[in-house]
């Protein structure tokens, strides 16, 4: 009889259990999916129903999660700092440790083909949840000093791309690129999400400009810092730019140099998640220069803080062009002009930043998280 009941108790008891892997953990370092995995694993949580292991490379050895437990895949010294895929032996054996139900891998990289490597070998799901489009493009063949690593990465992404049991991704032009390149369907088409603001809205003069990314030479933060230089003479507007600093040393301080050369332009360093929604509270346009996007976060954190969006090149599922919620631009004169009209049209401005918050709330709340939950409860 005790054995029945406690045969009972573990099967009512039982805990899938759920591997996450990503490069880095946001306790590392806080990049757009990082912040995603943040909220989704507070889901998770909320739910009690799944064992939680979240693996990567980059963590934070301080940093205690009582929910759910970090596993360092490997040191990124040395010749794997060239591509996750030479984490492969390691990997495949904390998975074999695990033993996990589930795997959710985001971040298209050598993870995503030795996770659907393991999944297809055990009895395992694999989801992949596309970051960027970039990841659903071809190879791109620009000629670099680790063209071979960046070959060899990209193609056992695209192992993973083939064999992965669903595929996540931000928008329906996503969904468009991997059907195009690898003929597969996306399985659904889940935006990025934001929790509502905490903080009080408050837009008071001077009129502030905000570009937030960590400075990346595809983020192109020197087309914000040429702006600042550009509208000088607007003496009420402030420019202000969050994001971790650079790597490549020459290149830093270089923009360091261009920086400090405007009395008109802040550079406010990596900051906190709750820095960067207390400025786009206190903000009144956001500008995005990068070349190229998944779905930036930051798109939503402005629109759920009424701050209208100029961006330079990107306009993921066309948001900007019925919605009244910013500006899509698509060169710099033209995004100087966008800026420009947004500083000297007040009314606009707000319109669009009372359109951007309502547009956010409907399409980017928490909510958004359900389909996954129940895509990996099936």
């Amino acid at each position: 009889m005790i054995e029945l009941v406690l045969r009972i108790y573990s099967v009512n008891t039982y805990k899938k259990k759920l591997c996450i892997i990503i490069p880095a953990h946001w306790a590392a370092i806080m990049g757009g999916s990082q912040y995603q995995a943040k909220f989704f694993i507070e889901s998770l949580a909320s739910i009690n129903k799944y064992e939680i292991y979240y693996l990567a490379r980059r963590v934070d050895p301080t940093f205690k999660p009582y929910d759910y437990r970090i596993i360092q895949i490997a040191d990124p010294r040395g010749v794997r700092r060239f591509g996750e895929s030479f984490d492969a032996p390691r990997l495949i054996n904390l998975l074999r440790n695990i033993k996990p139900d589930i795997i959710y891998q985001r971040v298209g990289c050598g993870y995503t083909g030795i996770a659907a490597h393991y999944a297809r070998r055990n009895d395992c799901k694999m989801i992949w949840h596309v970051a960027h489009d970039m990841e659903v493009l071809p190879f791109e063949r620009t000629y670099s000093h680790n063209i071979i690593f960046r070959y060899l990465e990209k193609k056992v992404l695209e192992y993973g791309i083939v064999h992965a049991d669903d595929i996540l991704v931000q928008t329906l032009q996503q969904g468009q690129f991997l059907q195009k390149n690898y003929g597969r369907k996306a399985t659904a088409v889940i935006p990025n999400v934001q929790p509502l603001p905490e903080e009080k809205i408050i837009k008071t003069a001077p009129l502030k400009v905000v570009w937030i990314a960590n400075l990346k030479p595809w983020k192109q933060p020197e087309f914000f810092i040429r702006l600042a230089r550009d509208l000088h003479k607007y003496k009420d507007v402030h420019f202000t730019m969050i994001g971790r600093p650079p790597d490549e040393t020459h290149w830093r301080e270089a923009l360091m140099q261009e920086i400090s050369k405007l009395d008109n332009l802040k550079y406010l360093g990596g900051c906190t998640q709750e820095v960067v929604n207390h400025n786009l509270a206190r903000a009144h346009i956001f500008v995005n220069t990068s070349i190229q996007e998944g779905f930036a976060n930051t798109f939503i954190q402005a629109w759920m803080r009424k701050v209208p969006v100029v961006s330079l090149n990107v306009n993921p599922d066309g948001v900007f062009n019925n919605r009244s919620i910013g500006l899509f631009s698509g060169s710099y004169e033209k995004l100087k002009q966008d800026v420009i009209r947004l500083i000297e049209e007040p009314d606009l401005r707000e319109r669009m930043g009372e359109h951007a918050q309502a547009y956010a709330f409907d399409k980017h709340s928490i909510g958004n998280f359900k389909k996954m939950i129940e895509l990996i409860d099936k």
